[in-house]
């Protein structure tokens, strides 16, 4: 019998419990216990992990690595799975190594810096099948009317966003229409009115780099793909609902699987990773690489392929060769929100412990936990603080 496989995810995003459970799903041999840690007691992955236990805030980068492996290093850990952190844990992988952890991330450091940073990212993927939205890179006020003269003609609508962010943040869609205060008023959070922008542009003179770009609205697709390094093993493709409706919709576009093909091949991503794409004026464009699994990883589950499992076991186990899996196409998926009651457990065990916590109505985090935290990355990559609070049956 297989010793069970401690995986480690670090600090990451809360779809990390859709992640969790597909991986349970798959792993019928119990083969792998999901460790997870995070900076906020409440944070939902904990919910669906077999352990999990605080991680400690605002550290620098130099001190967060040090927490990293002395976690590897002291909590018998087997792979880790970064979230918060991959670039610079990429890029460090050989220590990790060292302590004989295999870091699963989706590529290199210096692919990852690439990806993260989408004005050079576009100019490389102008090689792809599918390529990006017609763009311009700012960093100075002064380039931007000369930049949107020219793309304007070209282009209905255009729209602004940080070269380099999540999650949307700093996302625009330039109205020419409306004044600030309508847009204010009617709720038009993720638009901007045209004097607004240049004002703003004015008073800084130069910023981060910005994109300016063609504004794309048609369907979006949200892909979710598995590379083995070399070549692509599986993907699942969602179709999002417009705006104002609810679910996705699987699709099978052969173009979207030829362009991630390429991308694979060319990036050498290995493991999860999602990609999307849009249709605009001109046809389908490329919108960005994300190295991480997405925040709707949970639709893939109903497809007839599990991605999370099929990915970590591809990338401890070797992945499977051939065609690529059968996928249910044309499914409408909807996904619908629980609410459950959670106990308030003490903070008394260590990880990996066989006793229970015993739940009482008091505070996560005490002062003397607070206290460790604080601490001198040596201090805290020598182990794991004293904060584990959960381990499952």
């Amino acid at each position: 019998m297989h010793a069970m496989r401690r995986i480690w995810f670090n600090r990451t995003f809360s779809s990390v419990r859709a992640l969790f459970e597909l991986i349970r799903q798959g792993d019928t041999a119990s083969a792998y216990r999901l460790f997870c840690t995070h900076p906020h007691p409440s944070f939902p992955g904990f919910d669906l992990a077999d352990e999990w236990a605080l991680e400690p805030a605002d550290l620098s980068d130099e001190d967060y690595l040090e927490y990293c492996l002395g976690v590897c290093r002291e909590q018998r850990v087997d792979a880790f799975w970064p979230g918060k952190a991959a670039e610079l844990i990429a890029r460090h992988q050989a220590r990790f190594a060292a302590l004989g952890v295999p870091v699963l991330a989706v590529a290199d450091a210096d692919t990852l810096a690439l990806l993260r940073d989408k004005a050079r990212f576009y100019d490389r993927a102008q090689a792809f099948s599918v390529p990006p939205p017609a763009h311009r890179c700012l960093t100075v006020a002064t380039e931007f009317e000369p930049a949107y003269a020219a793309l304007r003609t070209l282009h209905s609508r255009l729209c602004v966003k940080p070269a380099e962010g999540v999650n949307g943040i700093g996302f625009r869609v330039i109205d020419e229409q409306r004044s600030g205060l309508e847009l204010w008023l009617q709720g038009a959070l993720h638009t901007m009115d045209l004097p607004s922008l240049r004002q703003l542009l004015q008073a800084a003179e130069s910023f981060p780099p910005l994109l300016l770009m063609e504004y794309l609205d048609g369907p979006e697709y949200s892909v979710d793909a598995i590379g083995d390094g070399r070549k692509l093993v599986a993907l699942v493709q969602r179709e999002k609902a417009p705006t104002g409706a609810y679910g996705q919709r699987i699709v099978a576009l052969p173009a979207i699987e030829q362009a991630v093909s390429e991308m694979t091949a060319a990036l050498g991503l290995r493991g999860l990773f999602n990609v999307q794409f849009r249709e605009g004026e001109s046809g389908l464009r490329l919108l960005e690489i994300n190295p991480r699994f997405a925040g709707g990883i949970g639709y893939t589950g109903l497809t007839g392929v599990n991605l999370p499992y099929v990915a970590l076991h591809g990338l401890l186990q070797g992945f499977p060769t051939g065609e690529l899996p059968a996928v249910a196409i044309g499914m409408r998926i909807l996904e619908v929100s629980q609410v459950r009651r959670v106990e308030v457990p003490a903070i008394t065990n260590k990880v990996g412990s066989s006793e229970r916590s015993e739940r009482r109505a008091e505070p996560f985090v005490t002062a003397d936990l607070m206290d460790s935290f604080s601490s001198v990355a040596r201090t805290i990559s020598a182990r794991l603080p004293e904060g584990i609070v959960k381990e499952a049956p």
